[in-house]
């Protein structure tokens, strides 16, 4: 029987995201009334004024990040999209492969961590009580070698139970 599980995360806004889109608009609107100031009101400001305010939209909307979490027979794929046209895959993991999988609030979370420099964070919120992490290894490329990866997620009910079944030892709720 085939499995097929899908969730689509939305990431809320934190800290950073206001920052960069206040900083933004700030920026964008200070580098038009220069650019209107010292070069006037001609046809070659007002283009800069539109490249200007075109950069800035970009910037903007590229806050608007989703997670989609897709469970295929024991194989996660994690991709990140932006502004739901852009989408980049994060991970592509077999459940088997995984060296452990617990809630973050357990207390597996923080003896399985140390020494694990590359993070995957796909989550809505770090505030979130339902974030489950897993580790395993990551080849970037054929020649490289693999990298102990961290990732924390938000799994719904029915992608939990399937991949507790696929790996009941090393999964811990």
């Amino acid at each position: 029987m085939d499995i097929f599980i899908e969730k689509l995360v939305k990431k809320k806004r934190d800290t950073l995201d206001n920052v960069i889109i206040i900083g933004t608009i700030i920026l964008a609107i200070a580098l038009i009334t220069l650019l209107i100031l010292f070069l006037g009101p001609y046809a070659t400001s007002m283009f800069l004024c539109i490249g200007i305010g075109y950069v800035a939209y970009v910037v903007i909307v590229s806050r608007r990040i989703e997670f989609e979490y897709a469970l295929t027979n024991g194989q996660l794929e994690i991709d990140k999209i932006v502004n739901q046209k852009k989408r980049k895959n994060l991970i592509d993991a077999n459940c088997r492969d995984f060296e452990i999988m617990a809630k973050v609030a357990s207390d597996k979370f923080d003896e399985s961590v140390k020494g694990i420099s590359e993070k995957i964070i796909a989550v809505s919120s770090l505030d979130s009580q339902d974030i489950y992490f897993f580790i395993t290894n990551k080849k970037e490329d054929e020649d490289e070698k693999a990298k102990r990866v961290l990732v924390l997620f938000e799994p719904n009910d029915k992608m939990l139970k399937s991949i507790k079944a696929m790996i009941p030892r090393k999964f811990f709720d």
